[in-house]
């Protein structure tokens, strides 16, 4: 079975698209919904990086802006010195974190296909500064979602190095896989792959470190290059009425569908485009939405309550033009 499902995700990974939107004008500030209510501006910490960010320059870069442009984007796209818009290596791990002490959440985020890791700096702050480590772990060519797999082991290993300002920062038992695009796929392979093992011996590329507990999976604009996997852990699939790539009449069959073994919701975004994500977050109807997810799957019983439970507080934020969850999400319930 779990050569069967490696085979799967080794050919599905193989495909690639390049489907493009028309261009998006700048909006105004979205008024805050139920949900995003005081979530899309930075949250209380400080927040430091080990990767400097600045304007995207040269030919790379400037094919790269054209097309995020065509895809939603209207920020000029910022860039750390990944390959090969830079003259870094093109496979590594940036960690953004709160500057505060104490153990806090990990979410591993994975960048879209030829994405520079500094496109989603802006988001990973954003998350910093609400309490989470970030790490946001990219590879210039994969033939399956590696990526993930090395952002945990790299993150084991920094929480363990004593030289490192991560040593003991992260809790390595609330670990949440997310990302955008094709990144917001792997993160759910990724997820599948570690539930279909069940202990069984994999490659090493495709381990779960034995100190990591997985408790969420947060998918922003996943395109449907994906395949059933047998997920077991909260998920939180988004997209917009303006994504293309990420359309949701196909989404939701392809991607959301699938999920019955464990809580699932489906979101659309209205007006959301697919690169809406680095835009300005308070721009973005999906900055709340995906703060507000990381605190639940991660134990805030307050943030709970707006996913699980008859009362929801999700379908009356008038940011959302469709919004649905699975009988395992109905039936779950917020600790007392």
């Amino acid at each position: 079975m779990v050569a069967k499902v490696m085979a799967v995700v080794f050919a599905v990974a193989l495909i690639s698209t390049g489907v493009a939107t028309t261009a998006t004008a700048a909006p105004a500030p979205r008024a805050e919904g139920a949900l995003n209510a005081g979530l899309s501006g930075p949250g209380p910490y400080a927040v430091s990086a080990t990767a400097q960010v600045t304007r995207c320059v040269g030919p790379e870069a400037d094919a790269q802006n054209a097309d995020a442009r065509r895809q939603g984007a209207f920020t000029p796209l910022q860039c750390t010195s990944a390959a090969p818009i830079g003259r870094g290596p093109d496979t590594g791990v940036d960690f953004y974190y709160p500057t505060a002490t104490g153990q806090r959440p990990l979410v591993v985020f994975v960048p879209g296909s030829r994405a520079n890791p500094g496109y989603f700096a802006p988001l990973a702050r954003h998350w910093a500064s609400y309490g989470f480590v970030v790490a946001i772990s990219y590879k210039g060519t994969e033939l399956a979602p590696e990526s993930g797999f090395l952002g945990l082991r790299r993150a084991v290993a920094v929480n363990g190095d004593r030289t490192s300002p991560l040593f003991g920062r992260m809790d390595l038992r609330r670990v949440v896989l997310a990302g955008h695009s094709s990144g917001a796929t792997k993160a759910i392979e990724v997820a599948g792959i570690a539930n279909a093992t069940n202990g069984v011996p994999v490659p090493p590329a495709f381990d779960v470190p034995a100190a990591v507990r997985l408790v969420g999976v947060l998918a922003l604009a996943p395109d449907v290059y994906t395949v059933p996997t047998p997920v077991r852990t909260p998920t939180l699939i988004a997209t917009g009425t303006a994504d293309r790539a990420s359309n949701p009449g196909r989404i939701e069959p392809i991607v959301y569908g699938p999920i019955t073994g464990a809580p699932a919701w489906f979101v659309v975004a209205r007006g959301a485009p697919h690169l809406g994500v680095v835009n300005p977050l308070t721009t973005y109807p999906l900055t709340g939405v995906a703060v507000q997810f990381l605190r639940f799957v991660t134990g805030d019983p307050a943030a709970c309550r707006s996913f699980v439970g008859p009362s929801w507080t999700l379908p009356g934020d008038g940011a959302f033009a469709r919004v649905v969850r699975n009988a395992t999400a109905r039936a779950s319930s917020c600790p007392a």
